[in-house]
């Protein structure tokens, strides 16, 4: 299994055990769904609790997650001060500046460097389209979380399609490093 880690924070972001796409060879696009999750519930193929006597109220309170499954799996944080575009642009300037420092500093060409900024830039206006917005969350890692420096903020699109409202994860790849498990 790979896991995508945050090159500046080394938080876990993903992994690929998640249907995943890279779009324009440049974000990758990991599809989730929303999850309900008892603490200890095992389920085995075949089981029919009720017959187990398993169904019964024991009185005991049950701790029961729910959310999307790579923010559940990957323990990210959700950052609330995202939610005005002001707040978004001027983290993505900053974000951005990091990345191409990053890029430079691993001996990426000027012409790479150039294509990922005139890609980007096109890929942050589509965000910020006001109809695209209201639709988005974000989240951190937890080094992040703790203050243990700047890194990507994961991007959650919700998108209507057959099955339903279907949670995205967004992230840059080349702020992404991938880590054999």
């Amino acid at each position: 299994m790979l896991i995508y880690k945050d090159v500046f924070t080394d938080d876990e972001l993903c992994s690929d055990s998640f249907p995943m796409k890279l779009v324009d060879g440049m974000v990758y696009e990991f599809k989730g769904k929303h999850v309900v999750r008892k603490e200890g519930e095992i389920v085995l193929a075949g089981a029919n609790a009720s017959a187990e006597g398993e169904d019964a109220d024991e009185g005991s309170d049950e701790h029961v997650e729910r959310g999307i499954d790579f923010v559940l799996n990957h323990r990210l944080v959700e950052m609330n001060c995202y939610e005005d575009q002001a707040t978004f642009k001027s983290y993505v300037k900053t974000f951005m500046k990091n990345v191409v420092g990053y890029m430079t500093k691993n001996g990426r060409s000027e012409a790479d460097i150039n294509e990922f900024k005139k890609k980007i830039q096109a890929w942050v206006v589509g965000l910020l389209a006001k109809d695209r917005f209201k639709n988005l969350q974000f989240f951190i890692g937890e080094n992040m979380a703790e203050g243990k420096g700047e890194g990507q903020v994961a991007i959650v699109e919700f998108r209507e399609e057959a099955e339903g409202e279907v949670p995205y994860l967004l992230l840059v790849k080349e702020a992404i490093t991938e880590e054999k498990q």
